[in-house]
């Protein structure tokens, strides 16, 4: 049984998004065909043939069809559906498992997910482990058929705090590794939760470092409210940075816009806007630290909008997107999200009691 026979019909109806009304007739025929598990659904590019919609919408039907447990994914071998009943046959090797449920269709492409899971598909290519994509529903499934099999749960999402511990006490003695995202109170998690973490302490001191080395002594801090404290870390380092070299830290020199927004466009309108602020109110600044190379792009451009590139340094944070950093002439301290990934699947091997956290040393580049 396969989907050659898969026809969708789908209406205008604002109320019933398109991408929805794939989502639902895709389980449908799953249910009605009586598709046997692990069955390959149609790859992205020919289910958007078939139901005439874009990429990012079959894409957004695929996540959902995954987060509601009805497939799960095997990145680079595509979409396939899931065995509803727990078997022993399943006949697979030893399994990673990950939960990525906003980008689970899509994660290869991912800024951010997307390094990760290349440093985690070279170690599991390496230690000849599958890996797997799955939902919080059918993550249950899987474990009750595959066992031991399955080594672990990697964590590579934005969680709230409440999710996340949701998640964790739902799966207890399963191994489950966050990958990047720094929750409050990690530490306090149960013995079968770890960390892969970016040293952001150490990176917002090397930044901090590299300022004040320059000679700055008016700095300004510019961040986003996030649910984890990966960006507090960051500040946090420059803070101490500036203890040792004999500043006295300003709470007001910290700014942290409250909007929970991932769009490139925002963060450099939300960095606009502040520097503009800042030269309104005639603030005396030296150097501005940003928490991520979106914010710091916008920053600098800003800043040479204005003539004032001379007399104010500018360093950001991540070299996720390289180009950013380069072409806005300004340092950053790059985080290894691919040694992050590699290191999460190498710990899933290791039988031996897993540290609770992990911290990869990230990089100062100069540009």
């Amino acid at each position: 049984m396969d989907f050659s026979e898969l026809k969708i019909s789908l209406t205008e109806n604002k109320a019933y998004p398109k991408y929805m009304q794939l989502r639902d007739q895709v389980e449908e025929y799953i249910k009605s065909h009586k598709i046997p598990a692990n069955t390959q659904l149609p790859d992205i590019i020919s289910l958007c043939k078939i139901a005439g919609l874009s990429n990012r919408s079959v894409e957004r039907a695929y996540t959902m069809l995954i987060n509601d447990g009805v497939c799960f994914r095997r990145p680079k071998k595509g979409t396939f559906v899931c065995d509803r009943k727990p078997t022993t046959d399943v006949t697979m090797p030893q399994v990673c498992g990950i939960l990525a449920p906003k980008c689970a269709a899509n994660l290869e492409n991912n800024d951010i997910f997307g390094s990760i899971y290349r440093g985690i598909q070279a170690k599991a290519q390496e230690a000849n482990i599958d890996i797997i994509i799955l939902s919080e529903r059918s993550l249950p499934v899987y474990r009750a058929a595959l066992g031991d099999n399955l080594l672990g749960v990697l964590m590579l999402d934005w969680y709230s705090p409440e999710n996340a511990r949701k998640i964790v006490e739902n799966f207890p003695g399963l191994k489950l590794i966050f990958v990047n995202l720094h929750l409050p109170e990690f530490e306090s998690m149960p013995d079968n939760v770890s960390g892969i973490f970016n040293d952001d302490f150490s990176g917002g001191f090397a930044a901090g470092d590299y300022i004040f080395d320059q000679g700055c002594r008016k700095p300004r801090v510019l961040s986003l409210a996030l649910a984890s404290d990966n960006y507090q870390r960051r500040v946090s380092g420059i803070r101490r940075a500036a203890q040792l070299h004999g500043i006295k830290w300003n709470s007001d020199w910290e700014f942290y816009s409250g909007e929970q927004t991932k769009n490139r466009d925002d963060h450099f309108e939300i960095a606009h806007n502040y520097i503009m602020e800042l030269v309104s109110q005639k603030e005396s600044f030296d150097a501005v630290f940003c928490t991520n190379d979106l914010l710091a792009a916008g920053v600098a451009a800003t800043l040479d909008n204005l003539h004032l590139r001379d007399k104010v340094k500018v360093i950001g944070y991540d070299n996720i997107l390289p180009y950013l950093s380069s072409n806005g002439k300004f340092p950053t301290v790059a985080v290894d999200l691919e040694k992050m990934g590699n290191r999460a699947v190498a710990a899933l091997v290791d039988k031996e009691p897993l540290p609770k956290v992990q911290n990869i040393a990230p990089q100062l580049i100069f540009r």
